[in-house]
């Protein structure tokens, strides 16, 4: 079979390049490859080959598969990857089954739908004091304001971080975040080593003083006999608070941006003629928090019925996967009522993202804020974009916040 092959040589198609994400159009390329090759080898400047699946069946077909995809090797694209990734194989996003499971279910019963909804009084509270202090005090950006400081702010004790550190490890967890795509780069690794000396010290302090929390889990079950080291807890720890920040903030910056685009949606959600649960997975399918989610080909296989060699690095675009013709009725319209919604922004399978229930709760409560009544929003610039072909989103949101 003669697989067509997108060589850097067309710069519009260079899945890895930032200026696509910062400046170009993502979407214009994931549908081009979704029309001509959903399943297409590509060869770029400064990376590895790897390939790219762009649609939602086969791209699902990869994420639920463990048996034939690997997540032990990274879970994102990276210049070298033959490279042993940090924390392969020792931090839940980075094992697979059976291991995965045995992690996943320490931490269980606290990302639980019910344990969600103990936040929801919570998220309110934060939600409209992040939203006052913005509120007829000029121009202000969204994203650096209210959708970084927000998710932490309400997840702190869940995670194990103090009430009186939450800014300094929101600003670390930022850092790491923004500096995704430059994973081996020093401003990175120092963020991602602050929040592990953090988490070493957190550690110490549970098997003291445990509480009802991710790190106190962990300690209980190494207690009861848990195969798991002091360095895993920690690698697991860093994942959660850097990931716990970056759904809610991504989704909910464009989120806003889309409500701003589309002020007759978001009066009739104001009125209640839409429902809140569908616009937030509307909002999740518009601004997917990560661009994709590579695995590693344990074995010779095929998907959609292209060759897949062992060893092979398969990537899924999700936000490709939530535009996808075949599955969604105008994919490229914001709908704040659609239905069904059965979007990709979580992923797939076993690794479908723990924190699903708390996320949609946070945002839920997020967007009862931006369409209040009493006030009124209004952009105060140019919103810019992450240059990242891993994170989604926007990294500025300019807007004044004025009472009515």
């Amino acid at each position: 079979m003669v697989v067509e092959q997108y060589a850097p040589a067309d710069p519009g198609l260079a899945l890895t390049d930032p200026a696509l994400y910062a400046h170009g159009d993502p979407h214009a390329v994931w549908a081009r490859l979704r029309r001509e090759a959903p399943v297409s080898w590509h060869d770029e400047p400064g990376h590895e080959g790897f390939w790219a699946v762009t649609t939602y069946p086969e791209g699902l077909d990869v994420l639920t598969d463990s048996s034939r995809f690997s997540s032990t090797r990274g879970t994102f694209l990276r210049p070298n990857l033959s490279d042993p990734f940090p924390g392969g194989g020792r931090m839940m996003t980075l094992t697979d089954p059976p291991r995965h499971g045995v992690l996943r279910g320490v931490l269980s019963r606290l990302f639980s739908p019910r344990a969600a909804r103990s936040f929801e009084a919570r998220a309110g509270e934060v939600a409209h004091r992040l939203m006052a202090a913005v509120t007829d005090a000029g121009p202000r950006d969204f994203v650096v304001d209210v959708a970084a400081r927000y998710p932490l702010a309400v997840t702190a004790e869940l995670l194990g971080v103090a009430p009186a550190d939450v800014d300094r490890v929101a600003a670390w967890t930022g850092t790491a975040a923004d500096n995704i795509v430059d994973i081996d780069g020093s401003t990175a690794q120092q963020a991602h080593l602050e929040v592990l000396q953090y988490y070493a010290e957190v550690l110490e302090d549970r098997r003291l003083r445990p509480g009802d929390d991710v790190v106190s889990a962990f300690v209980l079950a190494q207690a009861e006999g848990l195969d798991i080291s002091d360095e895993e807890i920690i690698l697991t720890c860093d994942n959660l608070v850097v990931a716990a920040g970056e759904t809610t903030r991504q989704v909910t910056g464009a989120g806003l941006l889309a409500l701003l685009d589309a002020p007759e949606q978001a009066a009739a959600l104001r009125r209640g003629e839409i429902s809140r649960r569908r616009a937030v997975e509307e909002m999740l399918r518009w601004s997917a928090p990560v661009n994709h989610i590579m695995r590693t080909a344990l074995a010779d296989t095929e998907v959609a019925g292209v060759p897949i060699g062992a060893g092979q690095a398969v990537s899924v675009w999700l936000p490709s996967l939530n535009r996808d013709e075949g599955v969604f009725e105008r994919p490229g319209e914001f709908l704040l009522d659609r239905h069904p919604n059965r979007h990709a922004s979580f992923g797939g399978g076993g690794h479908f993202c723990i924190g699903a229930p708390l996320a949609r709760l946070m945002i839920a409560a997020l967007l009862d804020e931006l369409v209040d009544e009493r006030i009124e929003i209004a952009l105060a610039g140019e919103p810019r974009r992450i240059p990242s072909y891993i994170t989604g989103g926007l990294d500025r949101l300019p807007i004044t916040v004025t009472s009515r």
